[in-house]
């Protein structure tokens, strides 16, 4: 049950790291020098012939210049149940114009990719994204599995697609998002206040931004 899984991983794999060894300009003798393995071994990995472990898919990652990012998906069910996210997507969906069309747990690709949006908000201007995180753990991974996911939404809906992350607003968000204040301006340069305005109008949204939510105190 996990061959064919693993299997396209392990493709997936190779694949970025074909790609991320031409961006750095290096041939697979330099690569393997960096990354303290073998010249053969980086072919074979980038063959998918091999698998590495991952400490050295982490080295192989440094050598390119890149971060390795490892995130786990649900395999079924409605992740927003499960996790307490269906609390934030029901107050932001609460608040949106009559006309907006939602959709939950939206896939993003065909199976065997288990990927979902967790709310795609359409109208006749745009299409919105929200990706609902509970706590910001790791912004910059998080925010790059957002970005990947909001691609793959595009290339389904063929039109350009807007990403909103949506944060319950704490003390503890607060602080990671002031850490990352020179990502955030220019990764979703949109404040909070006028996405707000623009899913209560039906407004265009006009790029991408980060929405605080404000959850009742028992649901924090």
């Amino acid at each position: 049950m996990f061959g064919p899984r693993a299997d396209d991983l392990t493709s997936r794999f190779a694949r970025e790291l074909v790609a991320a060894r031409a961006t750095a300009g290096l041939t697979q003798r330099q690569l393997a020098r960096r990354a303290k393995i073998s010249q053969s071994f980086v072919s074979q990995a980038e063959r998918g012939q091999k698998v590495p472990s991952l400490v050295v898919m982490h080295r192989l990652a440094s050598a390119t210049g890149h971060d390795l990012a490892i995130r786990l998906y649900p395999a079924d069910g409605v992740r927003l149940r499960d996790s307490g996210q269906l609390r934030v997507a029901e107050l932001i969906r609460g608040a949106l114009h009559t006309a907006a069309r939602v959709r939950l747990e939206v896939p993003v690709a065909p199976a065997p990719d288990r990927r979902a949006a967790d709310m795609v908000l359409q109208t006749t201007t745009e299409g919105v994204q929200v990706e609902i995180e509970r706590a910001l753990l790791d912004f910059q991974a998080q925010l790059r599995a957002a970005q990947l996911k909001r691609s793959g939404m595009a290339d389904q809906l063929g039109r350009a697609v807007r990403l909103v992350i949506a944060v319950p607003d704490t003390r503890r968000n607060r602080a990671v998002v002031d850490n990352h204040r020179v990502i955030v301006e220019s990764a979703l340069p949109i404040p909070s206040r006028r996405i707000w305005s623009s899913l209560r109008s039906g407004d265009r949204v006009g790029g991408d931004g980060l929405l605080w939510v404000r959850l009742p105190s028992s649901a924090r």
